[in-house]
């Protein structure tokens, strides 16, 4: 199927190489080429921007793969020249590009946005720590991929309790090292 948003968006991107889908989703609407979708403001979200990144996609397809970098925060239409490798998430690609998805139920665009703020979140409290801080950290704190709040409050149990300067062998120096590191990566969780 054919995204009627395709060409607008194609004029956009031809305007400014970086743009992100809430500023595109603004201009379309503002351009009268994005109407109310849904009663619902969470679902008229939800299709406004699955359209939007449908459209996107499809144009990644286009006009080669190599060229349109689409990421829901960052969208950037790279110049020519560019050989650098795209690394695209094709199961977000495949989600986007398969029209089921589009009339997705009330509760699965909830869980979908519940998802999309926890990872946003996430990710604003690591750029804050660095990523690679933030790697070391998990690392150090044999800590698994997404770990969650409950494993990472063990973890800090387990430190806190090995580390307290009231124990034998405690360091209050290192407690109060991995109390920080434990404050900062529990802002991740958030």
């Amino acid at each position: 199927m054919l995204n009627p948003l395709i060409d607008q968006i194609f004029d956009l991107i031809l305007t400014k190489q970086v743009w992100q889908v809430h500023i595109l989703a603004s201009e379309l609407i503002n351009n009268g080429a994005i109407k109310t979708l849904d009663k619902n403001p969470e679902r008229d979200l939800f299709k406004r921007n699955f359209l939007i990144m449908n459209a996107l996609y499809q144009l990644q397809i286009q006009i080669h793969p190599q060229t349109l970098l689409i990421s829901t925060l960052h969208i950037e239409l790279l110049q020519k020249g560019n050989d650098q490798p795209l690394i695209t998430k094709t199961n977000l690609r495949d989600y986007y590009l398969d029209w089921k998805n589009y009339d997705t139920s009330t509760e699965d665009v909830d869980a979908l946005l519940n998802s999309f703020w926890g990872q946003f979140k996430r990710q604003s409290a690591i750029s804050t720590l660095t990523q690679k801080n933030y790697n070391e950290l998990t690392i150090e704190w044999e800590l698994p991929n997404n770990f969650t709040l409950k494993e990472l409050q063990k973890r800090w149990r387990q430190h806190a309790l090995k580390n307290h300067p009231d124990k034998p062998g405690g360091c209050e120096v290192k407690f109060k090292k991995i109390k920080e590191e434990y404050e900062q990566l529990k802002k991740a969780t958030r």
